[in-house]
């Protein structure tokens, strides 16, 4: 180790930059930051108790190497690498910072799993210990202290119309050595972990931006606003995976969403839907700084009266047993809760299964069947290639109701695709879980009976809050942001 200390003091390696789920190159403060002080080595740890999660889905973990693949392809374009260590992250980061001879540690805060806050802890007190200091940066609009969410989402949209700093356009690391050693990305094989054969979506920022450029100016940015809750609607932009892993970030879309602004009126309303999804997003993550415990636990008590703890094993034998399997399986006999049972098993939900249809999925196994909601969740992040808990649990836990009675009471009106008087099984294959999505299609309410030509009206509702005070082309509107509604998790 001595030897490989000394061979690398000559690089004036300053900055350890530790990426984690910030997989970009701009609107990268730890980055910028560290180039400012002049070599950095850029570092993603594979975390065994992550990787290894009860939660973790296998096409989750494999959209992430692809991920790292692609961060390592951009870094090395400006003259860097990314170097990739499996391991404990205190052991592997501090070995890492005495092999480069670095003089600190630079990372972003993440409060997704309690698992990480244990993590981000022990290596506070390891690099306290070591005399190796670590600055953690808050994401943009994110705060360590206690705020209310008004106080919060004003911090958030003053911190969206800023810029986003562009990606450096030089990298300085240090070259290989045998310390710091020029490896491959690993692969699920190398991790012990046997594909599930999911569709990936493409990895990368290019990617990402392809994807939200493709709706800025295509036709789904015209009907996104009202189409996003019908479980067939094909309007989704597809960037949820790429924010859960911090792939491009929240500003990064907002001011591309600007640009709509100037343009027509269905277009200004869709960008303001999807930029207050983002809020609410971030919302959750912030919320989760607070209150860690929502991994586990509900935030409304009464939702986790008699609830088993996961930790005493599955459902227990029986119809709760076997309710549980064909939720799963997707054959309990609703053509839409097996449409998404069979679409999140096959694709991994990031694309076709929006926020209604996973609300729609969800409930039917809290309210109807009364099972505990933390086994619903933990059935969608084992499947989820988007999955990202703090949004997923929260939303899991406000979608159940501890009173059967009450559930069957409200289940009707809020969620009729339940109950279709006009479907014709016969005529639905619950295999072909697109064709049962695509029968709730937008412009029809689901009791409906279908056109004889197969049609359907596709028009928007006439009651929608319009895009106010919008802003000129390629300019965010900070009223405009701030003029948002509450949006609803699912993919974007």
């Amino acid at each position: 180790m001595a030897r490989c200390v000394q061979r690398l003091i000559g690089s004036m390696i300053r900055s350890v930059i530790w990426f984690r789920r910030d997989l970009r190159l701009a609107d990268h403060e730890p980055l910028l930051e560290g180039c400012r002080h002049g070599t950095v080595l850029p570092l993603f740890i594979l975390d065994p108790a992550l990787l290894f999660h009860p939660e973790t889905a296998v096409a989750r973990v494999a959209f992430l190497l692809e991920s790292l693949r692609v961060l390592d392809q951009d870094l090395r374009r400006r003259g860097g690498r990314l170097l990739v260590r499996r391991g404990d992250p205190v052991t592997e980061l501090v070995a890492v910072v005495k092999a480069a001879a670095a003089d600190r540690v630079i990372a972003h805060t993440d409060s997704e799993r309690l698992v990480g806050r244990w993590r981000d802890a022990a290596v506070n007190r390891r690099l306290a210990m070591e005399a190796i200091p670590i600055t953690w940066i808050e994401p943009a609009g994110a705060s360590d202290a206690l705020l209310g969410y008004p106080a919060w989402s004003r911090r958030w949209h003053r911190a969206m119309t800023e810029a986003p700093p562009a990606a450096p356009t030089r990298v300085a690391v240090p070259s290989p050595s045998e310390c710091l050693p020029d490896l491959p990305i690993p692969t699920l094989q190398h991790l012990g972990l046997p594909p599930d054969r999911k569709p990936l979506p493409a990895a990368g920022t290019e990617a990402a931006l392809l994807r939200l450029e493709s709706f800025c100016t295509g036709p789904a940015s015209r009907r996104y606003y009202w189409e996003l809750s019908y479980p067939s609607a094909r309007v989704s932009t597809g960037l949820s995976p790429y924010l859960k892993f911090g792939v491009i970030s929240p500003r990064l879309c907002l001011h591309r969403l600007a640009s709509l602004a100037g343009q027509e009126r269905t277009r200004q309303r869709s960008a303001v839907q999807l930029i207050s999804r983002l809020r609410w997003g971030a919302g959750m993550h912030q919320r989760f700084r607070y209150l860690p415990q929502l991994e586990q636990s509900s935030l409304w008590t009464p939702f986790d009266v008699d609830a088993v703890p996961l930790a005493e094993g599955a459902p227990a034998d029986g119809l709760e047993a076997e309710l549980y399997a064909a939720w799963r399986q997707g054959r309990t006999g609703f053509p839409i809760v097996d449409a998404a049972a069979r679409c999140l098993a096959a694709e991994g939900g990031w694309l076709e299964l929006n926020f209604r249809s996973r609300a729609i999925y969800a409930s039917f196994l809290a309210n109807l069947c009364g099972i505990d909601w933390r086994w619903g969740a933990l059935h969608f992040m084992r499947h989820l290639i988007d999955g990202d808990c703090p949004i997923d649990h929260y939303q899991w836990a406000m979608q159940a109701i501890r009173d059967p009675s009450a559930a069957m009471a409200r289940l009707p009106a809020a969620m009729p695709e339940l109950f279709p008087a006009a479907l014709d099984l016969d005529q639905l294959d619950p295999a072909h879980w697109r064709a049962l999505l695509s029968w709730f299609q937008p412009g029809r309410r689901p009791v409906d009976a279908v056109p004889a030509d197969g049609s359907a009206a596709a028009a928007p509702p006439t009651r929608r809050r319009s895009a106010r005070r919008a802003g000129a082309p390629g300019q965010l509107s900070l009223d405009l942001a701030l003029d948002l509604e509450e949006g609803t998790a699912g993919s974007t």
